[in-house]
């Protein structure tokens, strides 16, 4: 039971994965590598995370580790975030409501002062925006009202 409890987090990391990278490339278009379609970016992501799992899995396995107890003002922290920014994108747009999730999301790590927080929000917001307005031509309000 303990084992699995250890591996617990790589396992559902694998399974939320598979869960993308299947949906995708059996419900969505793929396109091609010049005209990337809708399901070629869940399809890359999910893959990603897939070999993420493997490498965490196969990590834990060579060198098993003790089990700790969760961190609650983590969980709170990722979930604020979240919940921030599904909140938020309609009503301000994508850019400010990720920088207000990576500032929500970083106020429970102590160690993290406020510059950079600042810095972190304003490089993960120009990063969304050369990324996915820019790069991949999706039409997302990037700041509502300009």
């Amino acid at each position: 039971m303990r084992s699995l409890i250890v591996h617990l987090g790589p396992i559902l990391m694998l399974m939320t994965g598979l869960f993308f990278a299947i949906g995708a490339a059996t419900s969505l278009d793929l396109g091609s590598f010049r005209r990337m379609g809708p399901g070629a970016f869940p399809l890359l992501v999910g893959g990603l995370l897939c070999l993420l799992a493997l490498v965490a899995l196969v990590d834990g396995l060579r060198a098993p580790r003790d089990v700790r107890r969760g961190d609650l003002w983590a969980v709170l922290g990722v979930v604020g975030g979240v919940a921030a920014f599904a909140f938020l994108t309609p009503l301000t747009g994508v850019l400010p409501a990720t920088a207000i999730a990576v500032i929500v999301t970083g106020l429970v790590i102590p160690e993290f002062r406020w510059p950079h927080r600042l810095i972190l929000s304003v490089g993960v917001s120009a990063a969304v925006w050369l990324i996915f307005i820019t790069g991949l031509g999706i039409p997302l309000v990037a700041i509502r009202g300009l």
